[in-house]
């Protein structure tokens, strides 16, 4: 094993050890087959605490804000600290190009094994540098020690022949997957991830040192689904199937299989336990009829990329989520105030809450009625018994992580913290007590990789980690691009529809630097009434329990901070001739299609483009700037045009000179004039 490589904390003794060699040595342009075969999306970012690498990770651009007083890694305490972001930078043509650090602190630029860019303090001024790359695998190397004091934030950003200054793009950014630091990095992650998921601290005292008050990770703080009222939602016969085995109504659920002996019976005893905590009843079904209506908004909300309503063990080639049995689950009424309001018995579920209406609920809730056929045995509650239940539900544990009274306090844990080994609910076979959690291979040496940790990063937590385990948990890319890739909404409609192409959803690549997180906090939470893009047939759901830290965690991806500045006072000289240049005659059109605040826009193509007004709350300066300079370049999916063909000019010479940029500056202050709502 090659020795790690070491940072030390003060920017004025960095040597040139605080990089490594290539692995091979690199010929820029070039990589053996071997390891362009190992190759994984992203960049390693590697921490150094008091002169030892500590922890690594993959992120996806080299980029990083870290708020004063928190951890850099869940991994390390607040405190000083440096990082490197390693990798391969694969370039579609050879030639110049610039390079930019922005942030605060001091960096070192390597690039194939030459030092390019140097700074001591950037939070005087950007440091740009220009250099050479090959066509192909570019080895870049960013070494970064954050000021003494203040927040540290670090973006790093390019520039060649016919574009300006963006960040590197993510889809050309590739590490080594193999590497010692960060395979142990990504594996004691999963773990840690898998203990809070898992519920492990439900059962199991925490390690030492580590409560749950001083819990920092949101999943930590996680409690499972309400059995409030279960009994007026929930038919006993799914109840009993649930509960006795879970993984066979859902392969991929995380409830463990808690019963021995008879499973069945004694699942029976708790589902009539639980069917007797009825609270509410609701109105009947829908009529069967509106099922063909239902079908539709089943694939117009984009549910197909998520659901299928074969069962569950059918093979399914986008890995979706069966709602086989999802009509023998709900009693009569249930399943439609289930999807009116689907965190309200679970918050941090990952079902979205979309908002519907008075036409969608029932008719959704039909189509699933006559689709989700999956059938379970009946139930004889002569042979159940609710007492028997009862103290089922205590004894096996389900009380340590369900509540069944309002505001109940659950059960407090009594089993010693896990051993960091292979056994109890971690061995391969399930022990006499031991809840059966069907773990991988790979999940239990995570776990173990985890235990063998003191713990203590549970108590803290970077938003940027928690939001990229979010956008895999909620399955973002289910309906959105990101970083290169299709959409498996865009597949699954392609082969399972009518052939036409879907829509286009919003690119989320950029959404960190796109993005006010204020807005995006508000968005997520579904606190708008007013799309942004009224021409889409889709609609965003919502996630209020992530929305704040998800937020949050999407901005520091992306090296900014997560309490924006205040939105800038706009001044009127240039808003005046902004407000100019919108103008159909002698301006850039924007009036076309455009809503200005109150004023619709004036003549859309098919349908109006975003609100103007939004633009000022939704909209972080550096986007906007480069998104007029070259929108096809940010999205190439994007209706708007582009205005300067040279990146320096529009075609309106006789306003600032056609000075692009000027232009442009200007247009931003007269948006920020506009009068109307308040963009909440």
């Amino acid at each position: 094993m090659r020795p790690a490589f070491v940072l030390v904390p003060v920017f004025a003794v960095f040597v040139a050890s605080q990089f490594r060699a290539a692995d091979p040595p690199l010929r820029a342009g070039r990589l053996p087959k071997e390891l362009v075969d190992a190759l994984k999306p992203g960049l390693t970012l590697a921490f150094t605490a008091d002169g030892k690498t500590v922890d690594a990770r993959r992120v996806r651009l080299p980029a990083l804000h870290v708020p004063a007083g928190t951890p850099a890694s869940p991994m390390l305490p607040p405190g000083p600290f440096a990082a490197t972001a390693s990798g391969y930078f694969k370039v579609a043509n050879k030639g110049e190009y610039r390079f930019r650090v922005t942030g605060s602190g001091s960096v070192v630029l390597r690039v194939n094994g030459t030092d390019v860019l140097k700074a001591d303090d950037l939070t005087k001024e950007s440091a740009t540098a220009t250099c050479d790359l090959a066509k192909g695998y570019n080895r870049i190397e960013l070494a970064y020690t954050p000021p003494k004091a203040g927040d540290a934030t670090v973006r790093l950003d390019w520039a060649g022949d016919g574009f300006a200054f963006e960040p590197l793009p993510p889809d050309q950014l590739f590490t080594k997957g193999d590497e010692a630091e960060l395979v142990a990095g990504t594996t004691v992650r999963d773990g840690r991830y898998l203990y809070a998921t898992l519920g492990c601290s439900k059962c199991h005292a925490l390690p030492k040192d580590v409560t749950a008050e001083k819990a920092a990770m949101p999943e930590m703080k996680h409690r499972a689904p309400s059995l409030v009222g279960a009994g007026s939602r929930f038919t006993p016969e799914w109840l009993t199937k649930w509960i006795a085995d879970p993984q066979s109504v859902r392969p991929s659920a995380t409830m463990p299989k808690v019963l021995h002996g008879d499973a069945t019976a004694q699942a029976a005893d708790i589902a009539a336990y639980l069917t007797s905590l009825s609270v509410a009843k609701f109105p009947a079904d829908p009529n069967a009829d509106l099922a063909a209506e239902g079908e539709k908004h089943f694939e117009r909300l984009a549910c197909v990329a998520c659901h299928t309503t074969k069962a569950p063990d059918a093979a399914d080639p986008y890995g979706r989520l069966s709602l086989h049995f999802t009509a023998a689950k709900f009693k009569p009424g249930a399943l439609e105030a289930f999807l009116k309001a689907p965190h309200a018995d679970y918050p941090w579920s990952r079902m979205p809450d979309f908002h519907l209406d008075a036409k969608e609920l029932p008719a959704l809730t039909a189509f699933l009625r006559k689709n989700a056929t999956g059938t379970v045995d009946a139930f004889d509650p002569a042979k159940a018994s609710a007492e028997r239940g009862e103290k089922l539900f205590q004894s096996a544990g389900c009380a340590n992580c369900h509540a069944t009274k309002p505001d109940e306090s659950l059960a407090k844990p009594t089993l010693p913290v896990p051993p960091a080994e292979a056994k109890g609910c971690l061995a391969e076979k399930r022990g006499e007590k031991s809840p059966a959690f069907h773990l991988t291979e790979p999940q239990r040496a995570a776990l173990v990789a985890f235990l063998k940790t003191d713990g203590s990063s549970l108590t803290r937590e970077t938003p940027a980690e928690f939001s990229l385990r979010q956008v895999e948990a909620l399955q973002c890319t289910a309906c959105h691009r990101r970083d290169g890739g299709q959409s498996r909404l865009r597949q699954v409609l392609v082969d399972e529809g009518d052939g036409s192409e879907p829509e286009v959803l919003p690119l989320l690549t950029w959404t960190g630097e796109k993005l006010r997180t204020d807005w995006t906090a508000g968005f997520l939470a579904g606190k708008f009434e007013q799309k942004a893009r009224p021409w889409l047939k889709g609609r965003m759901p919502a996630f209020p329990a992530r929305a704040e830290v998800l937020a949050a965690g999407l901005s520091h991806e992306h090296g900014y901070p997560s309490n924006d500045p205040p939105r800038p006072k706009p001044n009127l000289e240039q808003a005046a001739i902004g407000e100019k240049l919108t103008a159909a005659v002698g301006g850039l059109n924007c009036v076309n299609c455009h809503g200005m605040g109150k004023k619709p826009a004036v003549a859309p193509f098919e349908a109006p483009g975003i609100n103007l007004l939004d633009a000022a709350f939704r909209i972080r300066p550096d986007y906007y700037t480069r998104w007029m300079l070259d929108v096809p370049r940010v999205d190439t999916n994007a209706r708007m045009p582009k205005f300067t063909e040279d990146g320096k000019t529009t075609g309106i010479k006789d306003v600032l000179g056609g000075d692009a940029s000027k232009q442009f500056d200007a247009l931003w202050h007269f948006i920020h004039t506009l009068p109307g709502k308040d963009g909440k």
